[in-house]
């Protein structure tokens, strides 16, 4: 349980067998490529021209992802449950070999999907567009003359809209006035005066098509001697003619856009059929996908390689343990020098952990935090306890914790994850058994759901009581347990400093920076232990042993030891001073973090009081049968929600005592994670005999 030592390795082999050795390093996943800069001793080596495959590569790569989209999109075939945990399917070399020559047909039926594709774009527009040409001439379906028709010999017609609404008679009305106010205009204008019995009205065949709250379409017959009159009365009116009038008759028009319509849509649903029909392709298609993400992966790394006009150089780091199998697969089928060496002292080291199977699934949360530096110790095994100790302690709901447990197990059992969703299932897991324990401790299953149960359904005298406390009844006792555990992980995390320190060579800065901050704390601990131990125990300690007056002695003592280490290192009288007074300053902000510690309590808390105010609510309508019927809908609603909303607290608050209050006591980071050149596939992998 440790950051594995690393190994520096260089291969130097024939430039023909590049592509072949990239290949096996991919497939054994055990090496971290470094890109190696080209200064004077390698100015006769290149660095390999691979940017314009890998656009190629890419743009191929995109192509696929879009296809399986959209046959994934169309399928009828619907993904199993919580498929995206499910692990890859392990192909043999010779295997993947035999599915990759049937990738030329593949890429036939992406080029097919892709046209699909174009295709149901094209007809959608097409279709979109003739909904908008149907939609400007749906009004006019019932004038039975072409919108262009001009009249007669003797007569002329006008076609046109108004942006008001009239009927034939509020129409004429309002052409009576405008055509009036027109004509009154026109003589004021020449002076003549205008005499009212002497004004007629042209005559005008008026034919209401369409009206609505905005819009009238209509047409009109006159006599040509009126046409001018009529038709500026007509613009008076908002008149407007039509954009795009027909040459038929509008019913024949609107009859060929519906047709365009009816093909358009049939084009569509043909294409989305045959999209439909190319699910069976979909495994295909997938492994199509994987296969070009490793040609990716491959081209990338060669790029980093240095090439001459016969070798090529690889650098790398690998695990000391694997350092040997490495080197006898290479030698084994290749011509090449294979040297390996320990890192140099200013080598940054790439970091891997090694841990059991308790103490892998937090490793995310670390990586996550920042990856170790060579000085750095492993800090999981130290955190993974607490990790789910206080998530179980913040959750603290046996019924919750028996969820999580399930249907983590459920997960685990049924897709078979891999990689960090196999360590997410195995860390949540872990978290459920923890949150039972605390669950049962504190007598919370899924709030007071067995009392109320028993209660309001049957005798009344069936109760889960807590093993130790109920912190509804006893918050005191609970914030004590937070403040006292929160205590503990702080001085682990010194512990780990002490150690770290111890294990670089500075015993006496581990004993000037933590030793003595740990006798302060000793007598901190004896002063209040008599108030903790009544706190939890209800009971005390014997009052014949002074714990308080001791405790301060104590206390003093380290306090003193803190202001005389904490000059250490520091030159100069005042130096000493200023670096003493600092020091035992820095008391505040361990306060200040075991405050922090709080959080323990308050979640816990909240969660069983809201799951026991989600039961009572349940049962305060109706009674007997019907009482039921109302609770159990009620009973999942609430508590589907508290669960959720607790486990995320949970999961955010855990998070941040282990960044905040823990691992910046020892933990420095900044480092970088071990990344091995490896397929980074999402359905397929290759399984390599060893």
């Amino acid at each position: 349980m440790a950051i594995l030592p690393m190994k520096h390795i260089e291969i130097i082999a024939m430039q023909k067998d590049a592509k072949n050795i990239v290949d096996l390093l991919q497939r054994l996943g055990t090496v971290d490529v470094t890109e190696r800069d080209i200064n004077d001793e390698t100015e006769e080596l290149n660095l390999f021209p691979t940017r314009t495959s890998l656009n190629q590569l890419e743009k191929t790569s995109a192509s696929i992802q879009h296809a399986i989209s959209l046959v994934e999109e169309f399928s009828k075939e619907k993904k199993p449950f919580l498929s995206g945990f499910a692990g890859r399917e392990a192909l043999t070399p010779e295997e993947f070999a035999a599915r990759a020559e049937k990738n030329d047909e593949t890429m036939k039926i992406v080029y097919e999907i892709e046209a699909l594709d174009r295709k149901i774009a094209s007809e959608t527009t097409v279709r979109t567009h003739t909904q908008h040409q149907l939609d400007a001439i749906l009004p006019w379906e019932k004038l039975d003359i072409p919108m262009q028709y001009t009249g007669s010999q003797k007569t002329s017609c006008i076609v046109g809209q108004f942006s008001e609404n009239y009927d034939e008679r509020s129409f004429y009305e309002e052409f009576c006035r405008q055509y009036t106010a027109m004509k009154e205009s026109e003589a004021v204008l020449k002076g003549i005066s205008a005499d009212q019995e002497e004004l007629k009205i042209p005559d005008i065949y008026t034919e209401i098509v369409y009206s609505a709250a905005d819009q009238t379409c209509a047409s009109f017959i006159v006599h040509k001697k009126d046409y001018e009159d009529v038709l500026a009365t007509l613009r008076r009116m908002s008149f407007t003619a039509p954009s795009d009038p027909t040459k038929h008759p509008p019913e024949v028009r609107i009859g060929r856009l519906k047709n365009r319509i009816k093909e358009a849509n049939l084009a569509i649903e043909e294409s989305r059929e045959k999209l439909k029909d190319h699910a069976k392709s979909l495994d295909d298609l997938y492994f199509l996908s994987d296969y070009m993400i490793m040609r990716q992966d491959k081209y990338d790394m060669l790029g980093r390689l240095l090439f001459s006009s016969k070798t090529f150089i690889l650098d790398g780091f690998v695990a000391a343990e694997d350092c040997a199998h490495v080197e006898e697969v290479l030698t084994s089928k290749f011509e090449l020098v294979f040297e390996s060496r320990d890192p140099l002292p200013d080598e940054e080291i790439p970091a891997k952990f090694r841990n059991n199977a308790f103490v892998e699934p937090v490793e995310d949360i670390v990586e996550s935090y920042s990856a170790p530096t060579r000085g750095d110790i492993d800090p999981n095994p130290v955190m993974a306890f607490f990790y789910y100790f206080f998530f179980g302690m913040m959750l603290s709901d046996a019924g919750y914790g028996i969820l999580l447990m399930l249907g983590t197990l459920f997960v685990l059992k049924k897709r078979k994850p891999e990689g960090n969703n196999r360590k997410n299932m195995m860390k949540f897991f872990y978290c459920g058994i923890a949150t039972t324990f605390w669950g049962f401790m504190y007598g919370s299953f899924f709030g007071d759901l067995i009392g109320v149960i028993s209660t309001n359904f049957g005798s009344g005298k069936v109760a889960l009581n807590p093993i130790w406390f109920d912190p509804s009844d006893n918050p005191m006792r609970l914030l004590i347990l937070s403040f006292v555990l929160g205590l503990v992980h702080i001085l682990l995390g010194l512990g780990a400093k002490f150690y770290r320190m111890c294990k670089n060579k500075d015993v006496v800065g581990a004993i000037c920076e933590v030793g003595f901050w740990f006798v302060t704390f000793a007598g901190i601990v004896l002063v209040l232990l008599p108030m903790i131990t009544g706190f939890l125990t209800d009971g005390g300690l014997p009052e014949n042993i002074p714990f308080t007056k001791i405790g301060a002695y104590v206390a003093i003592a380290g306090g003193i030891g803190v202001f005389l280490g904490g000059g250490h290192g520091k030159k100069g009288f005042g130096g000493k001073f200023v670096g003493g007074f600092g020091s035992v300053y820095g008391v505040t902000g361990y306060f200040s973090d075991l405050l922090s510690y709080s959080r323990l309590m308050a979640l816990g808390l909240v969660t069983g009081i809201v799951g026991s105010v989600a039961n009572q609510i349940g049962t305060l309508f109706l009674s007997g049968y019907f009482k039921l019927i109302v609770f159990i809908p009620v009973f999942l609603f609430f508590h589907s929600i508290n669960l959720g909303i607790s486990a995320l607290g949970a999961y955010v608050h855990v998070n941040r005592l282990q960044y905040v209050e823990f691992l910046s006591k020892f933990y420095d980071g900044g480092g970088t994670m071990f990344t091995p050149f490896t397929g980074n596939t999402k359905h397929y992998k290759i399984k390599e005999d060893n």
